[in-house]
C-alpha cells in the first residue's frame, strides 16, 4: 500500500467532472501514496473517494462496517445486520443468514417512520454486504456518515479511520516480509 497512486490510475476511477486531468495531476504530481492522498489539501470527501479506489477488497469492507458502525440506531435489527455482514465476510455467517439479516433490518429501517439515523444504519450496511467491496466503501463513506449529525468530524474520524488501517497493512506487510527472509 506504499506503492505510488498515478494521475493515470486516478483517472481511470472516472472522478467526477470538476475533477480534470491538469487538476489531478496538480495535486497527485509524480504520484502519491494512499497515506500521502489523505493529507492533501482538499476536501475529505474527495481524498476519501480517492483513498477507496486503491484499497483491497478487505479493507474497504473493513471501513464500509466500521462506518455503518458510526451510525447511532437502537434498532437491534440493524445492529445485528452490521454483525451478521461481519461475520459473513470472516465466513462465519452463511448467505441465507445474510438474505435473512437484511430482511429484517430493511423491515425495521421502513417501519422507523422517518428515523434518519436508524435509516442511514441500515443503508451503510446494505452497501456494506454488497458484492463490489468498493462500493461497499464508497456507499458507507458517503451515505451513511455523510448523514451525520456533524459531517466535518466525521469525515475526520474515517480519515483518521482509513490512516490506521493503511498503517496497520503496512506494518503487517513488514512484519510478513521479515518472517519470509
Amino acid at each position: 500500500m506504499d506503492k505510488k497512486i498515478t494521475v493515470d490510475m486516478i483517472m481511470e476511477k472516472h472522478p467526477c467532472e470538476e475533477w480534470t486531468r491538469e487538476r489531478v495531476e496538480s495535486y497527485i504530481g509524480e504520484g502519491k501514496t494512499l497515506l500521502e492522498i489523505l493529507e492533501l489539501n482538499i476536501e475529505a470527501p474527495d481524498r476519501i473517494w480517492t483513498v477507496t479506489r486503491f484499497l483491497p477488497d478487505a479493507l474497504n469492507r473493513v471501513f464500509a462496517i466500521w462506518n455503518a458502525r458510526q451510525c447511532e440506531t437502537e434498532m437491534k435489527e440493524i445492529a445485528n445486520y452490521i454483525d451478521v455482514i461481519e461475520r459473513y465476510y470472516a465466513g462465519e455467517a452463511t448467505e441465507q443468514e445474510l438474505e435473512a439479516a437484511d430482511r429484517a433490518a430493511d423491515w425495521a429501517a421502513g417501519s422507523a417512520a422517518g428515523s434518519a439515523a436508524d435509516w442511514a444504519a441500515d443503508w451503510a450496511a446494505d452497501w456494506a454486504a454488497g458484492s463490489a467491496a468498493f462500493w461497499a466503501a464508497y456507499g458507507a463513506a458517503y451515505g451513511a456518515a455523510y448523514r451525520a449529525a456533524d459531517r466535518a468530524e466525521m469525515r475526520q474520524r474515517q480519515i483518521d479511520k482509513l490512516k490506521q488501517m493503511i498503517q496497520e497493512g503496512e506494518n503487517s506487510n513488514k512484519e510478513e516480509e521479515r518472517d519470509e527472509q
